[in-house]
């Protein structure tokens, strides 16, 4: 991801892109389609000013093999308004084989991406298939001839009916500049589908791009992000979503809390 200002703002961490094929450990959802609505609120500091969003989302499936996602996300941030609408489809090639594709185009300040577009293979491993790799590539542009790029590769445990862990990174190239890094993760999802699941995830690593001005200025630091989300069926067809994520660097904090209620049909 990418942040290049070419005004006088603090050293701020990149936000994180709305993306349809972002990494995280899930057990698969139960049977039927979904739509979910939900916001956030976050907390910063270093007198920064307070954030919020909003998103709609939703899942269908079409026959056994093919599922298809849409989520529109608007967002305050950095005292900047802007969002994001996205749509994908992940397809079953084969027992062993599933991919990925996702397409998403964005509106605001240099926070959002204008357009991204996300790919990603996925393989099944073992006699239970309970192993599941997963290589993916991203490239995404910003204003001003801004770009990110780069490579997700994950691996996935079915571990039993109940947990599922996954560990994986995200290999980033960003330009202009041609700044490289790397954020590596590790998530579980415990639970059952259409009764409760509870999703944790740590992410550690480096966030670099090239700062834009009369000079430009190399920026590249260590942040922590790690987040909760629980869901949870109060009845077969609906139930609610309550999330949590904290995220640190040596510049700032910020703390999010937000939910959402989603139908199943």
């Amino acid at each position: 991801m990418t942040l290049t200002m070419k005004t006088s703002l603090p050293r701020l961490g990149r936000p994180l892109l709305a993306g349809l094929l972002a990494a995280a450990a899930a057990l698969p959802a139960a049977a039927g389609d979904l739509i979910e609505i939900g916001g956030s609120a976050s907390r910063y500091s270093a007198g920064l000013p307070d954030g919020g969003s909003a998103h709609l989302r939703g899942s269908w499936a079409f026959g056994t093999g093919t599922v298809v996602n849409a989520e529109l996300l608007g967002e305050r941030k950095f005292d900047a308004r802007g969002g994001v609408a996205s749509a994908g489809v992940t397809r079953t090639i084969d027992e062993d084989w599933f991919a990925s594709a996702a397409l998403a185009g964005g509106w605001g300040g240099p926070n959002w991406n204008r357009t991204r577009v996300d790919a990603a293979v996925s393989r099944k491993w073992g006699a239970e298939r309970r192993w599941i790799t997963t290589l993916g590539g991203y490239h995404a542009r910003f204003d001003a001839g801004r770009s990110d790029s780069g490579l997700k590769i994950s691996a996935n445990y079915y571990a039993n009916h109940f947990a599922v862990f996954e560990l994986g990174a995200t290999l980033n190239r960003s330009r202009p500049g041609n700044v490289g890094s790397t954020m590596p993760w590790l998530a579980v999802t415990l639970g059952a589908p259409g009764v409760q699941t509870l999703a944790l995830r740590v992410s550690h690593g480096r966030e670099a791009w090239l700062v834009l001005g009369d000079t430009a200025q190399p920026v590249d630091f260590a942040s922590t992000t790690v987040g909760a989300d629980w869901r949870w069926w109060i009845a077969p067809d609906w139930g609610v979503v309550l999330r949590a994520e904290s995220y640190r660097n040596p510049s700032y904090r910020r703390t999010t809390l937000g939910g959402g209620v989603f139908v199943q049909m």
